[in-house]
């Protein structure tokens, strides 16, 4: 995992991390990404926004995986398919910006690290 990590310095987006494309039913992946410790901050009725907080010297940033509904069923039905994207690390700004583009701090590189290898396994099964 830490060739993701200097892989995607650049943009922060972990192309790398196997996530884009895998499909889940709308219910499975609720209770998998909660399961994880992502919460579904952002949604509208045909897309989805499943974030990890982390807090660093004060600081939050998020890891988040996105997903876009496909096929006939609206987000919040139990059997909508969502087709997630790839990963991107962001920081937050007061009040409500994020900027995509800063790098992992070094005091979050293994946890996130390690939260993108167990969300590839769990996507994986």
């Amino acid at each position: 995992m830490g060739a993701i990590l200097k892989e995607a310095l650049l943009f922060m987006y972990f192309n790398e991390v196997k996530t884009k494309g895998i499909k889940k039913e709308f219910g499975e992946l609720e209770k998998l990404m909660k399961s994880l410790g992502f919460i579904r901050w952002t949604w509208d009725y045909d897309k989805a926004v499943y974030d990890l907080k982390y807090t660093l010297d004060g600081v939050d940033y998020f890891l988040r995986v996105p997903g876009k509904v496909v096929g006939d069923k609206k987000l919040e039905h139990r059997k909508a398919l969502l087709e997630l994207g790839v990963p991107v690390f962001a920081r937050h700004f007061f009040p409500h910006g994020l900027d995509d583009t800063v790098e992992v701090p070094e005091g979050l590189k293994q946890q996130v690290n390690d939260k993108l290898a167990e969300l590839e396994q769990a996507l994986a099964s």
